[in-house]
Parts: C-alpha cells; structure tokens; sequence
C-alpha cells in the first residue's frame, strides 16, 4: 500500500524535516542505530504530467493505466476541503506572511502540510499583488475554488477543470530568484546530440534531397542514426516539479504536432496534415512562450492589477551545419508550421482542459511573473514581510525528483520530419514595464481587508 505521504530523511537521529512533493508529504527518520531507512513514496515522483522518466532518466509517455492508478493513490490520500474554501470565489486573499507561518509551524510540529496549503486554497489564477504595510504582509488575491482529483491524476478545480496553483512551484521560483544577483530566464529544450546530428549528415549526404522514391528508406535510415535526444533545462533546478512541467508539455506539444499523440480537438490536428506536396527533410522549431500583458499598480504601489498569461506557439527552420555538427536558424519560416501554431494558439484553453499538463505549465508561468514582481520591485523588503520558510528555510525543501535527461529520438521524427523546440519564461520584461493606474486606488481597501486568523480569507 502506497502511504500517505512522501516521507523525508533526517539529518541526524529523531531530526525530522520536511519536504513539498509533487503530490505529498510525509516524514521519515534516520534509524536511531543509524541505519539509514528510507519510507519513501515513489508514486508521483517519476510520473508527471504524463510523462514517465524511467531510471536511466530516458522519458516516455506513461500508460493511460499509470496516470488511472496514480489517480486512485491520490484519491486515497485526499483530505477533506475546509468548508470556507468549497466555494467558487475571485477573491480568495492568500496571506504570504501567514502560509509562511503555518509551514514553520507544521515543521515545528514535524506534521505533514495539509492539502490546503500545498493547493494554496484552491487558487487557480492571481489576479492581484496587494502590500499590506500595517500588517507586514503580502496577500495574493485570485480566484479559487474546490478542488478534486482528476482521472488523470492533476489536482483540477471542481468546476473549471483547470489545475490548481501549487505552494511547492511557488516555493521553487522564490529560491531560483530571491536574494539572487541576477534573474535568468526559465527554459526547457529537446535537442539532439552532437553524435546525432553527425549521424544524421551522413544520412541527408548519401540521399541528398527527399523524394517519392526514396522517401521509404531515407526515413528508415534518419530514424535508425537519430539515437537520443538530450533534454535540457535552464534557470530553475532540473530535479523541480516546475522543470518536470516545462519538459512534459514540450514533449507533449511535439508529439501532438508531429501525430504521436491525438489532441482530441478537431481544431488541432497534426503539423503534418498542414503539409502538402513531395517528402521533405525539413528541421521545424516549436517553442511555447508565456505572452504577459501589461501590470497596473495604483498610486502608491500597495495594489498590482496582474495580466492573464497567454501560451503561445512559435516556430522556426532550421537546418544541420555539417561543419559544426549542430542546428542553426536559417532565418525562414515555414508556412505550414506557421498555420500549425496558429491552431495551437487558438485551442490552448481547450487543450488544458483536455490535458491539464498544459494548464500547468501556465500556472507555473503565472507564479513566475508573481514572484518575479515581488523580487524586482523589492515588495518583501517594502513592507517587511519575512517568509523564511518560502525562501530559504533548509528544513523545508522542495522534492528532489527524476531528472529528465533524454527521449527516444524516433518520438521526435515522422518520414524525414525531425522536429526540436521547446519552452521559455521571462517575466522580467513585463514587471519592468509596469504602468500607473489611478483606477486601482479606490480598489485597495476591499482588496486589502482580511478576517479571521487562518492564512486565506474572503
């Protein structure tokens, strides 16, 4: 029986800390004979997002079976919602200073973090930043509304169907970023090797250009040289929930593009079934990227108004320079890819319905400007607020999950089709660009007001 919660190792006998997970929590401890004996829950740690990373760090997509029994195990841990949190709302206020609290707490009490905290009341977007001086906090105030358990195994909104934000992605982007001199950007690629590439010259030489005719055995050939892809993260720890999120859904767009995978919407077939004409060996680049609009904050930067965030696909050629052995832009774009991205663009909400991995990956976008706002204007420091446990507190860690390292190129390749990409977040530029608004102003107050002492309010 998978146990409840995702068990953590002591530093030293009966020294307990604890760990966000994916999915759960949950303590273990070093053998008082000092043997180390670790508990721990693997579920969930190398399955996200419908992706399996197998021990070799190789990465495939999971069985339909996997993604139900992950759904079970996780139904099995379910907590019941706080009734104050079971209602849809706009105005769910998330107190940092007081999560932060309740996770020092919860350390202190070496209990597990409860459901609510680690699906931060159930917020599925953030629509404001507001500063609270007199109380020395900040409040993160969005919509929000019950959560459940998806067949899939995402933890969703009960009634959009759309991924919650999740304390452990929130936590991961403060460390990447907080008391850090420089802010780089977050990103994910899928490339071949340098080996690969070489391989795949050999190949394009002895065929030279595409046709009926030799379209059969170029393909057999190009498939057979490509080995493996290598996957690459940067600007945020490879071993992060929020890394796993980027690597799925680029691995995923790919496979939709070049019809591994069906998307179920009639409005986003193939990339292929955009082509037309003779086989081609063409190199096309996918790439998603977070679209921020602008931020207003009112008069006296207490009360930032954020943008919705918009996925869009982007798409490049490319082409193999033999001298180098690596994949260069050739400055073109290919009318088809163009069409292809167009759909993507157009069906993205649909598709995150579908397949919340999507929708994550704009929840982790979204966390991104957030945090990014707060670091470069200085809000915590503005109004004092300490969130130790957020952005540095050794005995609170994020997990240290499978790193994906590779995938198969022939998931990649379709005939002489080879396709890369993969995904990009920068909010800086965005939270540099933020504009006044005087219109907010009379917001603040209602914005701003708070009841109770638990760590969200309506």
């Amino acid at each position: 029986m998978i146990g409840k919660r995702l068990c953590l190792v002591c530093l030293m006998a009966f020294f307990v800390t604890i760990m966000l997970r994916g999915d759960k929590i949950a303590l273990s401890q070093i053998n008082p004979d000092g043997d180390n004996r670790y508990n721990v829950v693997t579920y969930g740690s190398s399955v996200l997002g419908g992706v399996e990373i197998k021990t070799s760090g190789v990465c495939t997509l999971a069985a339909k079976e996997v993604m139900e029994q992950l759904s079970r195990e996780l139904q099995n841990t379910f907590e019941v919602i706080p009734k104050d949190l079971t209602q849809q709302t706009k105005l769910l206020k998330v107190s940092l200073k007081k999560l932060d609290s309740e996770m020092r707490q919860t350390i202190g009490k070496r209990d597990p973090l409860p459901d609510a905290v680690l699906y931060l009341g159930g917020l599925t977007s953030i629509n404001y930043v507001v500063l609270v001086p007199e109380e020395n906090d900040i409040l993160l105030v969005g919509n929000a509304e019950e959560w459940k358990i998806n067949p899939a195994g995402y933890v969703v909104g009960k009634v959009s169907g759309q991924p919650v934000l999740r304390a452990e992605d929130l936590v991961t982007l403060f460390r990447t970023w907080y008391n850090k001199d420089s802010h780089s950007v977050i990103s994910c690629s899928i490339n071949p090797t340098a080996e690969s590439i070489a391989r795949m010259t050999a190949v394009k030489n002895k065929y030279g250009v595409a046709s009926v005719k030799n379209a059969r055995a170029y393909a057999y050939e190009l498939e057979k040289a490509y080995g493996l892809d290598k996957v690459e993260i940067n600007g945020v720890d490879d071993n992060s929930r929020v890394a796993k999120i980027l690597f799925a859904t680029d691995f995923k767009m790919k496979q939709i593009g070049l019809g591994h995978l069906a998307s179920g919407l009639r409005g986003l077939p193939s990339y292929l079934s955009f082509l037309s004409g003779s086989p081609r060996h063409i190199n096309p680049r996918f790439w998603l990227a977070a679209e921020y609009g602008t931020i207003f904050h009112d008069s006296q930067k207490l009360a930032w108004r954020l943008p919705k965030v918009t996925v869009r696909a982007k798409t490049e050629d490319q082409y193999i320079d033999s001298r180098s052995n690596s994949r260069l832009s050739s400055g073109k774009v290919d009318p088809a890819a163009i069409q292809w991205c167009k759909c993507m663009d157009k069906e993205y909400n649909a598709l995150s319905k579908i397949d919340p991995v999507f929708g994550e990956l704009r929840n982790c976008m979204e966390l991104a400007m957030v945090v990014a706002l707060i670091v470069r204007e200085g809000l915590l420091e503005k109004v004092n607020c300490q969130i130790p446990a957020i952005t540095d507190e050794p005995q609170l860690q994020p997990p240290k999950l499978p790193v994906p390292k590779y995938v198969e190129g022939k998931s990649l390749i379709v005939k002489t089709i080879v396709a890369c990409g993969g995904v990009e977040i920068n909010p800086f530029a965005t939270v540099n660009a933020a504009k006044l608004d005087n219109k907010i102003d009379p917001e603040y107050k209602q914005l701003a007001k708070t009841k109770g002492k638990n760590w969200w309010s309506k």
